[in-house]
């Protein structure tokens, strides 16, 4: 079916009143920085004049088109706000500390901004000076356009069942994955002084709705091993990033149900070493230790003692 054949009236309507809301609240924000408040103006520029030549031309069929349009342009504006926070606070957290210091890079930032912003309320009012670089109003905007950028990417995915598969496709065309990657692959201290809480599992989300029927999705990530790695150490549970171990485990259920390489690069993989978590876990109930073939061999545990 085409998208022209599709009607609008599928739409989720309560997806879409979350998509607007954080389009809104993206705009708002970007007014804090200057490359993100240019973007900003671009986005409502082509925004008014698309809108304003669909209902100078408004022809059947092309509702569902001009949705797309549209959709399209809020998948741009998050992957340009997105990426611009993650440099900045690389810049910013390697200008403040030495490489390699992550315990005096977390503490320079301050305090985790995520407490108190989940919602779309702007957290302040703030002066241009106030949001000057480390400032706490800046570590707390930024943290709150991260996590609204990639929010509104998986919300942008779920809004319309017909148009899911292509817009999967336009995000892989505007190589999300690669920023995915890039923005998985910053440290714990890096995430928790600069990000909000559930930072890693907003974008375990992203990965697992690009993935869900999607072959072309599925074969990057396998072929990718930072990302497959990524997605495969997140079932570990994280106080910091509630909700990612299902989301984990919805992506590889994902890749292995399109992809016959995923199956078969998880089969032979080998665990490395038993957690301490499990060790503790199994403490006095079991013995464990891993063989040679990477098997784990669960044992009584000893309880004779030598007089």
């Amino acid at each position: 079916m085409s998208c022209r054949d599709a009607s609008i009236e599928e739409a989720d309507a309560e997806v879409l009143r979350l998509i607007s809301a954080k389009v809104d609240s993206l705009l708002m924000l970007s007014e804090t920085d200057a490359e993100l408040r240019n973007y900003a103006l671009k986005f409502k520029l082509e925004q008014a004049v698309d809108q304003t030549a669909f209902q100078a031309k408004r022809e059947e069929g092309e509702e569902m088109l001009h949705l797309q349009r549209v959709l399209r342009r809020m998948a741009d504006l998050a992957l340009h706000v997105a990426p611009h926070i993650l440099r900045r606070t690389r810049r910013h957290r390697s200008s403040r500390c030495p490489v390699g210091n992550d315990d005096a890079a977390a503490a320079a930032a301050g305090s985790t901004p995520a407490e108190g912003t989940a919602s779309d309320s702007i957290p302040r009012n703030s002066s241009v000076e106030d949001v000057c670089d480390g400032s706490e109003a800046w570590l707390e905007t930024g943290a709150h356009l991260s996590h609204s950028s990639v929010e509104l990417l998986c919300l942008i995915l779920v809004c319309h069942p017909r148009l899911v598969k292509a817009l999967q496709m336009y995000l892989l065309e505007c190589d999300v994955l690669a920023y995915v990657a890039d923005a998985l692959s910053i440290p714990c201290e890096h995430e928790i002084a600069f990000f909000q809480e559930g930072y890693r599992t907003e974008h375990v989300r992203l990965m697992a709705n690009l993935t869900l029927d999607n072959r072309e999705a599925c074969s990057a990530i396998v072929g990718t091993p930072a990302l497959l790695s990524a997605i495969l150490t997140s079932t570990r549970v994280d106080e910091e990033n509630p909700g990612m171990v299902e989301w984990a485990e919805f992506c590889i259920r994902n890749l292995c149900c399109c992809t016959s390489e995923a199956r078969e690069k998880i089969r032979r993989m080998l665990p490395v070493s038993i957690s301490g978590e499990s060790r503790e876990l199994l403490a006095g109930r079991a013995d464990c230790q891993l063989t040679q073939e990477g098997k784990l061999v669960l044992t009584q545990p000893c309880t004779t003692k030598t007089k």
